[in-house]
C-alpha cells in the first residue's frame, strides 16, 4: 500500500538535532520495510497551541510503500519515535520526533476506519494544519482526501492561513 506519512520535530534527541532526528527517523522507516518512495521539503513554523516558549517545529511529508496494514504500520511508527525519545504524548507538547499517518493511496483505500481508536485515516485535522498540508503539495498534491472530496491543493488553498512556513532548501 502507498501511505502519505506525516513527519516532525522540535526536539533534539540522542542522534543530534530536529532535522538530524528526522533524517534518521527515515533511515529507521526504511529498516522496517517502508520504503520510501518520495520525500517533501521540510518547512519550519512557529508552534501553535503551547502554553510555554517551544522550540521551531521542522515538519515534512513522506510517500512510502509497504505491505503492512494501517494498524501495523502505526505500531512501528509510534515504536520509532519512542527510538527517538519520544516517550509523552501529550497535545501540543514539544517532541523528538512526530509521525503520523495521514493518507492511503486513494485508488486502493478511499477510507479505512478500523476499531482501533488510535488508527483513522485520513487523518481527521490533517486538512486544517497549514504545516501538513504544505508538505503534501510537494508529493501528492492532486491526491483526493477520501472524505472530503478536494485535491490536496484544493484544501491548502482553501484552508491557507496567515501562518508563517518556511521552506527549507533542501529536501529531507
Amino acid at each position: 500500500m502507498i501511505y502519505i506519512i506525516g513527519i516532525g520535530s522540535n526536539m533534539s534527541s540522542k542522534y543530534g538535532g530536529p532535522i538530524k532526528t528526522l533524517k534518521f527517523a527515515i533511515k529507521q522507516l526504511n529498516q522496517n520495510n517502508i520504503n520510501v518512495i518520495k520525500k517533501s521539503f521540510l518547512y519550519s513554523s512557529q508552534p501553535q497551541g503551547f502554553n510555554s516558549a517551544a522550540n521551531i517545529f521542522f515538519n515534512g511529508a513522506l510517500m512510502v510503500d509497504t505491505s503492512l496494514k494501517p494498524e501495523l504500520l502505526l505500531l512501528i511508527l509510534k515504536n520509532i519515535e519512542k527510538n527517538l525519545g519520544r516517550y509523552m504524548y501529550k497535545k501540543n507538547s514539544s517532541r523528538s520526533c512526530d509521525l503520523d499517518i495521514l493518507l492511503v493511496r486513494p485508488e486502493r483505500t478511499s477510507f479505512v476506519r478500523k476499531n482501533n481508536t488510535k488508527c483513522i485515516l485520513p487523518h481527521p485535522r490533517m486538512h486544517n494544519r497549514d504545516f501538513v498540508l504544505r508538505p503534501m503539495m510537494d508529493i501528492c498534491s492532486n491526491w483526493i482526501h477520501p472524505e472530503l472530496n478536494q485535491r490536496i491543493c484544493d484544501l491548502y488553498k482553501e484552508n491557507f492561513s496567515a501562518e508563517k512556513l518556511y521552506k527549507i532548501p533542501k529536501k529531507l
